[in-house]
This record gives C-alpha cells, sequence and structure tokens, in this order.
C-alpha cells in the first residue's frame, strides 16, 4: 500500500486543459482501487472542493482543506480545524482596511460574518505587484502565513501549512509515515514536498527549484511511477 498527498489545482484539476484532466482522474481511480489511500491536498475551502469533487467523479480518502486548516475523512467528517485567533481576525482586517483591500473571511465551507468560524482571510487581488505588496505589509505587522495565489491572497494561522496538516492527518489516523509521498506545484506545497518524499509538476513556482525533485509532466505520469514499484 501506498500514500500519495496531492495538490488540487494545476495538479489534479486544470482550468484549460480537460484532456490532462481525465489522464489524472483515471489515474487516481486506478490508484485507489488498488487499495492505495488518496489525499487531496489543497488551499480551497471545502465546498468548493466537493463541486468539483463531484463534477469529475474524483475518488478520495481524506481532504485537506484551507492549506491544512480544516481536514475530512472520506466520509467528509472534519477530524481536525485550526482557527485563526479573534485578536489576530481583527488586526489583519484593520490593516487589510488601512490599505484599501477586498477581503472576506472563511469559515472552512462559505463565506462568514463570525470571527470564531474564521480560518482564512481571502483577498481579491489578481495584480502581482499589488500581492506580493500585501504579503509584505501583512508580514511586517502580524505573525501568520500568509501567502498569494492565482486569484488571491491567502492568510491562515502560522501554525497552518500542508506539512503540518499532513503529520496532523497521520498520526490521528494512525497512518505510516514510511507509506506516504506528496505532489504539488505551488509555493504553498514547499513545506511538505521539503519534509516528504515526492515530486513536482513539471511547469511549478520556481521557489521550489531549490527543493531538487524530480519533475512529471503530470500526476498520472507520477502515479504510474509510484505504483510500478
Amino acid at each position: 500500500m501506498k500514500i500519495l498527498a496531492s495538490d488540487f489545482d494545476n495538479t489534479i484539476y486544470y482550468l484549460d486543459n480537460p484532456e490532462k484532466n481525465q489522464k489524472n482522474i483515471e489515474a487516481i481511480r486506478r490508484f485507489v482501487a488498488y487499495g492505495n489511500i488518496f489525499i487531496i491536498i489543497t488551499g480551497r475551502n471545502f465546498t468548493d472542493l466537493k463541486q468539483l469533487l463531484k463534477e469529475y467523479n474524483i475518488p478520495y480518502s481524506y481532504l485537506v482543506c484551507e492549506d491544512g486548516a480544516k481536514i475530512f475523512n472520506n466520509v467528509d467528517y472534519c477530524i481536525d480545524t485550526t482557527y485563526l485567533e479573534k485578536s489576530e481576525i481583527q488586526k489583519i482586517k484593520e490593516i487589510l482596511d488601512e490599505i484599501g483591500c477586498d477581503y472576506f473571511l472563511d469559515d472552512g465551507y462559505n463565506k462568514t460574518e463570525f470571527l470564531d468560524d474564521c480560518v482564512k482571510i481571502v483577498v481579491n487581488c489578481t495584480d502581482e505587484d499589488q500581492k506580493e505588496s500585501i504579503v509584505k505589509t501583512v508580514k511586517e505587522k502580524i505573525n501568520v502565513h500568509i501567502y498569494a495565489s492565482r486569484f488571491h491572497v491567502n492568510i491562515i494561522h502560522h501554525t497552518v501549512n500542508k506539512k503540518h496538516a499532513l503529520k496532523t492527518l497521520m498520526n490521528l489516523e494512525q497512518l505510516d509515515y514510511n507509506l506516504l509521498h506528496v505532489i504539488g506545484d505551488n509555493d504553498n506545497d514547499y513545506e511538505m514536498l521539503k519534509e516528504y518524499p515526492g515530486g513536482v509538476i513539471k511547469s511549478h513556482n520556481k521557489v521550489l527549484d531549490e527543493l531538487q525533485k524530480q519533475e512529471y509532466d503530470s500526476l498520472s505520469d507520477y502515479i504510474e511511477e509510484l505504483m510500478s514499484h
């Protein structure tokens, strides 16, 4: 048996490449059918992710959402949550309001107005220079995990990242670390790729180059290699 934790966007799923999507999904189905454990680990919230999983009929053993702030088992029961602290949220809101950002609070499922439920603050932004400026400004003023994705800047608790989420999941479910492999393409995959054996998608964020991981054209190629050993 093997355990594979895979990023979702631009690793499993591509907005503009249905052929690659289909090959990846077929590979995931084969992987799971052979009794292996497949973990989807993503910055998306549960609701957004589940919509696509249902649409494409993608099987999974666990879902790690919001970069690890929410962890679900295969019947979608939440087995772990890390919330942003109220004081942090208030300070972040003040910073974002001061620089004029468009943002919302996310409870792991949907937008929320309640500070008690918030696991992530999402800033709507597509301009690369502006995203870089927001990240720099927030980092200088408060200790949180903040990073830019394609359409957003994402802010979560400073202890949350994909590496720690996988440790939490593996420990809670008493899974064997020796079986774990990972794959991803972006800077929010950095910590887990550094910690665990795995590979990177060939078209990836340059920050991952320093890890010197083997590159793969697609997730399906990596799964094929894993299943051949």
